[in-house]
């Protein structure tokens, strides 16, 4: 595992010191949720999972009888 991630970081750090050492690009440009220039990345994060399309369905039909009761701790 150490030396596949040697190899991966080798083979990925020419394409990320270019975009590190770039010139400022605005938030709206890179949107990141592990942070930005406000610092706010915890409401970045709520904002990207509630536009998220994972989030644009309805619950499922089996959420209430398989699901809910593993939430609320009685299995």
């Amino acid at each position: 595992m150490t030396k596949a991630l040697a190899f991966t970081v080798a083979k990925l750090r020419p394409q990320f010191i270019p975009l590190a050492e770039s010139y400022y690009f605005p938030d709206h440009v890179y949107l990141s949720s592990i942070g930005n220039s406000y610092g706010d990345i915890y409401e970045t994060q709520l904002e990207l999972a509630q536009k998220s399309r994972l989030n644009k369905h309805e619950v499922p039909p089996y959420f209430e009888e398989l699901i809910k009761p593993i939430l609320k701790g009685k299995l």
